[in-house]
């Protein structure tokens, strides 16, 4: 069975050292205090470990004072048993020098978190500039739309009492008094000249369009009678100005070309969805399904949504 260092409890070597007091096996170096080639010059049967030296309380019988070797080998272990405790002062510099680290990288850190909640704070103050300037950008939106469509009925207003014409031909030495009492006597409507206040052609952007003519009566309500009593013929423009064209004269109110074209876009719209009576009255549009429905009123493409 292999002998067990006394120090250490590890298992020993083939070569190992004795001690002379009490037999204590150990290894060379730490454990012993001598080393392998001391050992082989010392004399064995008077070496003793530092254990049985330091029970015997009397000084050596032949009172033989320390050698020189005994006193480095005595050295050097107590170098070795310091070590760890050198480690030790390595590892906590070590460590100061970490905790320097991380108070720096916690400084950092506050430093971050400073400045991520100073920027939270921006962002909160720029998105309460943003929702305000929004809320004046839609007051401002609302404020043009009301003024715009103020606007729109103040032109349209300013042709109540006016009537479109189209489709009626334009013939040398014409004169439209007369052609609008021929087509008076067509849709049976009261005629009287001085009933009209001006009347002239407008020119067209189109070669192949007769030029429209616009008639101020001098009362909406006379204009508003001549509309009412178009639909009580089919007028044939030959037949009212003794020319060659046979287009079909319409009477329309007269309007600006804002509602012109949202007249028109609603019509687009609308038939699709089943509304075949789609006019323009009263500074607005009005559209049907059936003669017997109620109106839905149209003034702007957002009201469109209305017809379903």
């Amino acid at each position: 069975m292999p002998y067990v260092c006394t120090v250490c409890n590890d298992g020993l070597p083939y070569d190992f050292v004795t001690c002379a007091s009490k037999g204590c096996k150990l290894h060379f170096g730490p454990c012993s205090g001598i080393q392998e080639a001391s050992w082989r010059k010392t004399d064995k049967t008077k070496w003793k470990c530092l254990a049985c030296r330091k029970d015997k309380q009397t000084p050596p019988e032949d009172n033989k004072p320390v050698s020189g070797d005994e006193l480095r080998e005595f050295m050097n272990m107590i170098n070795q048993k310091l070590k760890p405790i050198e480690q030790i002062s390595e590892m906590n510099d070590t460590i100061k020098e970490l905790k320097k680290s991380v108070d720096f990288m916690s400084e950092q850190y506050d430093g971050v978190v400073t400045r991520l909640e100073e920027l939270e704070e921006q962002k909160n103050v720029q998105k309460t500039q943003l929702q305000n300037l929004q809320s004046m950008v839609e007051e401002r939106d609302t404020l043009i739309s009301n003024l715009q469509e103020r606007i729109r009925e103040n032109e349209q207003y300013a042709r109540n009492r006016n009537i479109e014409i189209s489709g009626l031909e334009e013939v040398k030495g014409e004169d439209l008094k007369e052609i609008m009492k021929n087509i008076a006597q067509k849709i049976k409507v009261d005629y009287n000249e001085d009933d009209i206040d001006v009347i002239h052609r407008i020119p067209t952007k189109r070669s192949n369009e007769h030029p429209k003519v616009i008639a101020q009566f001098t009362t909406r309500r006379t204009r508003n009678q001549w509309l009412k009593c178009k639909k009580n013929a089919l007028v044939a423009s030959s037949e009212v100005t003794g020319g060659q064209a046979f287009s079909t004269v319409y009477l329309n109110t007269h309007l600006t070309p804002e509602w012109k074209h949202l007249l028109w876009a609603a019509k687009q719209y609308g038939r699709p969805k089943g509304y075949k009576i789609i006019w323009f009255q009263d500074n607005k549009i009005n559209a049907k399904k059936d003669v017997t429905d109620r109106p839905v009123f149209i003034k702007s493409e957002k009201d469109f949504e209305k017809m379903k």
